[in-house]
């Protein structure tokens, strides 16, 4: 079965090739433009994987780290961002739950490769 991601950005470029590369390696993807959509999309899909931008309109991805979490202890949560973060704001999304970090640009192979490696790891708890 194919694992489910998440996308939540509101770059609709950035979130639909995302989406694309992440299908053609062999996930299902789901799309969501604003935090919004993005947590009505978790709660109803159940994603495996949630990458999400934390610059989005309508709430900070922190916010919707701590909310998705909430609703999950298993799913994986990778925090995406356009600009340098300090090591507060880091430390801030890991202990709101977040799994991962990946700074755009950035490179899509390493960004798979991370996914599968986060996946591996919480399959095997």
């Amino acid at each position: 079965m194919k694992e489910t991601l998440l996308v939540i950005d509101d770059d609709a470029n950035l979130r639909e090739s995302l989406a694309e590369v992440l299908e053609l390696d062999g996930f299902n993807c789901l799309q969501a433009g604003s935090a919004k959509e993005g947590l009505e999309t978790a709660k109803s899909k159940r994603p495996t994987v949630v990458i999400l931008d934390i610059q989005l309109p309508d709430s900070s991805g922190f916010q919707i780290c701590q909310e998705l979490r909430k609703m999950s202890r298993e799913m994986v949560l990778i925090m995406m961002t356009g600009r340098f973060l300090s090591s507060e704001e880091k430390t801030q999304g890991f202990n709101l739950g977040a799994d991962d970090y990946i700074t755009k640009p950035f490179d899509l192979k390493e960004l798979s490769a991370r996914i599968r490696q986060l996946l591996s790891r919480a399959k095997g708890k």
